[in-house]
């Protein structure tokens, strides 16, 4: 047991070290949408909003830009997620300048007083400008949650 779990740790910390290569200076929209993702689980405050803005364009811009201080906090903070995986499943080019990505984005959720895993299949569409990638839209196609612990009657 203990080989087998020495094999994973180093298939993960390889393939994390790949992925960390492959990312170096790239600007394409799955890395783009990936560190989006990333910094909106590191917010620490409502000062953070200016940094997940420069992610994005048009109406995702928006709306994060209406939101009250409140609202932000609520979104970001109060809801206590721990990340756990993001898997991309599908990127559909529509032009040269613009793509939907399809992805799959699991975290721990506490902040209902139940530890729920909840996963949520959404499509980006993002935008470029500038030779840079932006978010314009996001859309939520489908959530899990899963709650610890939690018995069910029939």
């Amino acid at each position: 047991m203990t080989r087998a779990v020495a094999a994973l740790l180093l298939g993960v910390s390889v393939l994390g070290w790949g992925c960390s290569l492959r990312r170096q200076g790239a600007n394409d929209p799955k890395s783009r949408l990936q560190d989006y993702i990333s910094q909106s689980f590191a917010i620490s405050g409502p000062q953070d909003r200016e940094a997940l803005s420069r992610f994005l364009i048009g109406p995702a811009k928006t709306r994060l830009a209406a939101w009250s201080d409140d609202q932000f906090r609520t979104a970001f903070l109060e809801n206590r997620r721990q990340f756990v995986k993001l898997v991309f499943s599908e990127v559909r080019n529509l032009s040269p300048k613009e793509v939907n990505i399809t992805y799959e984005l699991t975290y721990l959720d506490q902040s209902k007083g139940h530890d729920a895993k909840v996963t949520h299949k959404k499509m980006a569409q993002l935008t470029q400008d500038r030779d840079q990638w932006y978010i314009a839209e996001v859309r939520n196609m489908k959530e899990l949650i899963e709650y610890k612990n939690e018995m069910a009657l029939p």
